[in-house]
């Protein structure tokens, strides 16, 4: 028998908490998240609300160094579905991202880069019906 805590927790269970906390604090449930795919000349927009729920999407046959008029267009879609805050997210694959967090800066808005493979886990959960 392993020496967890009285919850009966591990240390992989605390640690995944904890970091989950922390990205509360940048996520919070007033938050929206504008997320983006990226790739070379098709890129793919959603626009969604702390639970994942899809607000909007759109996409768009550009280069990542095009997407302001994209990344603006998400904003104002938050903005319109009532959350005051937004946080433009990507997986932080190839060069791209770099382009996306300069383009939400300049909207004011923070660029947050998720791990792929989270991600990958985490789809049947998010967009199961």
């Amino acid at each position: 028998m392993s020496q967890g805590s009285s919850q009966g927790l591990s240390r992989g269970d605390r640690r995944r908490n904890g970091k989950l906390s922390l990205l509360r604090k940048v996520i919070g449930r007033d938050t929206a998240v504008v997320a983006f795919d990226l790739a070379a000349d098709k890129q793919v927009c959603a626009v969604t609300g702390p639970d994942s729920q899809v607000l909007a999407r759109r996409t768009a046959r550009v280069k990542a160094w095009q997407l302001g008029e994209v990344v603006a267009w998400g904003i104002a879609q938050a903005r319109r579905a009532g959350y005051g805050l937004v946080v433009v997210a990507c997986e932080p694959t190839g060069h791209r991202w770099r382009v996306l967090d300069q383009l939400a800066a300049a909207q004011s808005a923070v660029l947050v880069c998720v791990q792929p493979l989270l991600v990958h886990r985490a789809e049947p959960v998010i967009f199961s019906v």
